[in-house]
């Protein structure tokens, strides 16, 4: 167990070191991304609900809360659409820091008072807000924010858009044939710059690395976490799209399939997990 545990200190400390070389976590915004599940109630149990004055709630809770809410820098509320339970809601939450979120948490209360300052107002809405909800929440996953591979939308869509969550691997240098931190490096910027920039299928995404929860090692490599925001399933499906803006980054042909397949070589062979695909309520976001 000894040199188990020794061998797994120098994997992790190695992947660190390359990990924060290739996308410089130093980074101000560097977030700590939250991943929290709860749960609506069906609507056949709810008396006196109706699915237009659940999103009207919804979407007065995120107006009056977001603005009163600093420690909050990003958020998204994401419904069911093909993955899990079909009463599931995820929210993606971005803090500077462990401690901010906490402090969301504990100032919960008063900023409600500050949203609806009057108690009978206020009391009546979370009666009706609450009547959706089951109890209880679900603390799923906190990663990293990678700043440097953040695309954000061109203009907030009109209607709600798909995100897909997928996990890829990122693999270890020793398992890459001449393989470098620099290299690589070089490969993933003008990757993210030429193709996942210029492809504009693709509305936004943040990219997540691991923190403090989920697998790490297991012969997989690095975990890297994409949640990418489309207009439509059909976008999220176009591989046309990403065939494209991989000819405009590299118009010769065999030049484009030795730096893709170089690309690959960085990603455990395209090992990927796929998280989910969601509705993204577009109004409830910040």
């Amino acid at each position: 167990m000894l040199i188990n545990n020794k061998v797994k200190i120098i994997y992790v400390a190695t992947c660190l070191f390359s990990f924060s070389f290739l996308f410089a976590q130093e980074n101000e915004k560097d977030y700590v991304v939250t991943f929290t599940k709860n749960s609506l109630k069906p609507m056949v149990q709810i008396e006196d609900g109706s699915g237009a004055e659940r999103i009207e709630l919804f979407e007065e809770y995120a107006r009056k809360m977001n603005p009163l809410t600093p420690e909050l820098k990003m958020s998204m509320t994401l419904g069911h659409y093909w993955t899990g339970v079909s009463t599931d809601v995820i929210t993606i939450n971005a803090y500077e820091s462990i401690a901010d979120a906490d402090k969301v948490n504990e100032n919960e209360q008063k900023t409600r008072e500050r949203a609806w300052r009057r108690d009978d107002v206020r009391e009546e809405f979370f009666k009706n807000f609450g009547k959706y909800w089951v109890g209880g929440h679900s603390d799923l996953e906190i990663f990293r924010l990678i700043p440097e591979r953040t695309k954000s939308r061109k203009r907030k869509p009109k209607e709600n858009t798909v995100i897909t969550i997928t996990t890829h691997y990122l693999a270890p240098l020793s398992e890459v044939e001449g393989g470098s931190a620099e290299e690589r490096k070089e490969i993933m910027d003008k990757y993210f710059e030429d193709v996942e920039m210029k492809n504009d299928k693709l509305l936004s995404q943040i990219v997540l690395g691991h923190y403090w929860s989920g697998e790490l090692g297991y012969g997989k490599g690095w975990p890297i976490v994409y949640v990418r925001e489309w207009a439509s399933l059909a976008d999220a499906d176009d591989n046309e799209s990403w065939g494209k803006v991989r000819e405009q980054a590299w118009p010769d042909e065999v030049e484009r399939e030795a730096k893709l397949k170089r690309y690959f070589e960085y990603w455990s062979g395209n090992l990927h997990e796929d998280m989910g695909i969601y509705y993204n309520w577009v109004n409830l976001q910040k």
